[in-house]
């Protein structure tokens, strides 16, 4: 009797710590071994949690990776409060290499490597502001 009371409750705590920590283990291959580019941001709307505003916002993007043909994704990160993000924007992503469809928002070690898309005037433009 006492094993069944604990083994779904056993469950419904590792389960989602299990997953939570293989999203962060593929996120940070992703940051290691991933294209590094910029992305356009299209639009910004609030993520609701059970009806509620969280401090996630969901962030429409268009990333265009090296050799391929730009795409629409959409990213849910946290944005500061104070923080000013307009369309038209360039936001550095990641570009998963296992799976192309999933980017991450860049952090520090990957912007190093950034490669620059697009059209050939909007590089000219990156270069002269220093992206």
């Amino acid at each position: 009797m006492r094993i069944w009371f604990w083994l779904p409750l056993v469950l419904v705590i590792v389960g989602p710590l299990t997953w939570f920590g293989v999203q962060k283990l593929r996120e940070m291959r992703a940051q290691k071994k991933g294209v590094a580019v910029y992305a356009t941001m299209i639009s910004m709307e609030p993520v609701k949690v059970f009806g509620r505003f969280s401090a996630a916002m969901k962030i429409r993007l268009w990333v265009q990776a090296p050799g391929e043909a730009r795409r629409e994704v959409s990213l849910t990160s946290r944005v500061p409060e104070g923080q000013k993000i307009e369309a038209g924007m360039m936001l550095p992503v990641v570009i998963d290499p296992m799976d192309p469809k999933k980017i991450y928002p860049a952090n520090a070690d990957s912007m190093k490597r950034i490669q620059l898309t697009g059209s050939r005037e909007q590089r000219r433009q990156m270069r002269k502001k220093g992206l």
